[in-house]
């Protein structure tokens, strides 16, 4: 179980009428002639070369748009006799980093505009999720958010963190600003950027595996601080194998949006509620992860992650047929292929195990947030 069945549906099997989850068919030279074929193919942008430019393009888009206004801003606050230095440091934390996260959401949307044009919606997979899909999408964010704060916590003991600090006086800001500037900007700004725009050329052109692997260090090299790049790329791994089995964007989003804010969540609240390895001890102490809770965590994401593979979005042909570009993407069909969405229903197995699973994991957790308690009550 793994990206392989993707590529394994990208293969050049042929499929029948007779069985509508079967290989998709090869597209032939007449139809690979077509224009929306043509045109597909010809936007398969960017390889990994490109795709590392892009990243900087990426960077100086927002370090000029904050520094522009972020001077504006300490020039004002100036002019109203602002003077303090820990003021102006306030001023500047609750600009610059809602100035960062939305000018990612502006350049991300400026790129696949000027890239994908009237097919935007299409290219980037902006659809909605079925029912299970979105089971998964609000589930998985927990145990992925304990595998990737152990990573991170691991990384923490050998590589320097430059960002925790700043994030954590940005959780302590209005609440509403957190949550846009922390979670909703950069869940749009960066998924639109490296699941629908970087990850779409370069599994296209690298395969699915270097694709993936490289989409996601980019993701985490987005991130700047070392710590924090370790982190985000073991996320971007998990985001986009959401975004290529629901075949839609809406899916990473809400997993970054949600992991974003229950981060933040976490920052404002550990001296009241810790999970430890997720949030320090109420005295600050940093600690990792209860090895039964890894262990839980990764199981449970394991029982997730073949919910949504078994549950996958298919797009089929009127014949029957899976519809295949030639390779592995979220993207939809041109409507003149006329397909229709399909999935397949999980295993009866799957659907007992993974509620039980879940539940042994939060039993656990909250087990030893109790225990992170005990001394101080």
């Amino acid at each position: 179980m793994g990206f392989d069945e993707f590529r394994e549906e990208a293969g050049p099997e042929a499929g029948t009428a007779a069985n509508p989850y079967a290989a998709p068919r090869t597209i032939t030279g007449a139809e690979s002639s077509s224009p929306s074929e043509s045109e597909s193919r010809s936007l398969l942008h960017p390889r990994i070369g490109w795709a590392v430019l892009w990243v900087f393009a990426f960077w100086g888009f927002q370090l000029v748009i904050s520094a522009i206004v972020g001077i504006a801003m300490i020039v004002w606050a100036l002019s109203q006799g602002s003077t303090s230095p820990d003021q102006l440091a306030d001023v500047t934390l609750m600009t610059m980093i809602p100035l960062g996260t939305f000018s990612s959401v502006v350049f991300a949307a400026i790129v696949a505009s000027i890239v994908y044009r009237g097919a935007i919606m299409d290219r980037l997979a902006l659809r909605g999720l079925s029912l299970t899909q979105w089971v998964v999408t609000v589930l998985v964010v927990l145990p992925m958010a304990i595998l990737a704060s152990e990573v991170t916590n691991c990384a923490g003991e050998v590589l320097p963190d430059i960002n925790t600090d700043v994030l954590e006086g940005f959780a302590d800001g209005p609440l509403l600003l957190v949550l846009l500037a922390g979670g909703l900007f950069p869940a749009l700004g960066e998924e639109i950027f490296c699941r629908g725009f970087l990850g779409r050329g370069l599994v296209a052109n690298h395969g699915v595996v270097r694709g993936v692997f490289f989409a996601s260090l980019l993701f985490g090299i987005l991130h700047v601080d070392p710590v924090q790049s370790i982190g985000a790329f073991t996320l971007g791994i998990g985001l986009h194998f959401a975004y290529l089995t629901t075949r839609s964007l809406i899916a990473p989003v809400a997993i970054h949006f949600l992991n974003n804010v229950f981060a933040f969540i976490l920052v404002r609240n550990y001296e009241t509620y810790p999970l430890p390895g997720l949030s320090p001890l109420p005295d600050g102490t940093a600690v990792h992860t209860p090895l039964p809770v890894l262990l839980l965590a990764a199981v449970a994401l394991t029982c997730l992650c073949a919910v949504l593979l078994q549950s996958r979005t298919r797009w089929l042909l009127p014949d029957g047929s899976a519809w295949n570009p030639g390779y592995v993407t979220a993207e939809a069909p041109p409507p003149a292929e006329q397909a229709r969405r399909a999935s397949s229903v999980p295993h009866a197995a799957l659907l007992v195990a993974t509620p039980l699973v879940y539940t042994a994991l939060l039993w656990t957790l909250f087990s030893a947030q109790r225990s992170a308690l005990d001394p101080i009550l």
